[in-house]
């Protein structure tokens, strides 16, 4: 995992400790994998990425974050995490509503747009086909004549 999602591992980690360790740092990866993937917009939880939203896809109970191993590293980490992640998101659900809105619009811009450049192009390739057509019937009578000994 890079450095980007390290939680601290502690003196006295036992197995399940360092198990839940990992299992948060694959889901903030996740997080903002997905996040990435849906051009900025977090696509569970109404577009919110929480503590809680967090702890749930880890499989980790969020109390546990409270507890004196956590509380004062773990968890601190987790929030400066949360805070740089949820900076580029929408807060509330009309928000999110509104962006996930406009992502959908300019990507109907863009088939649009795509459409038409692919409409053009097809209608230059049907042109040049006719074209190869002509020139390689030109190129047959050519060689005839060529062959028949006519200039």
């Amino acid at each position: 995992m890079s450095d980007k999602h390290y939680l601290p591992s502690h003196e006295d980690t036992n197995p399940r400790t360092e198990a839940a360790l990992a299992r948060l740092r694959k889901a903030m990866a996740d997080i903002e994998a997905e996040i990435a993937a849906h051009q900025g917009v977090y696509p569970y939880n109404h577009g919110r990425v929480t503590q809680s939203e967090l702890c749930r896809r880890a499989d980790v109970k969020k109390a546990t974050l409270q507890t004196p191993l956590h509380k004062d590293t773990t968890r601190v980490q987790i929030l400066a995490w949360l805070d740089g992640v949820t900076a580029g998101l929408a807060g509330t659900r009309d928000a999110t509503r509104d962006k996930v809105t406009a992502v959908a619009d300019a990507l109907q811009a863009d088939v649009e747009r795509l459409t038409a450049e692919l409409q053009t192009a097809l209608l230059q390739l049907g042109l040049a086909e006719q074209q190869v057509e002509v020139l390689e019937m030109e190129n047959a009578e050519l060689r005839a004549r060529l062959g028949a000994g006519q200039p």
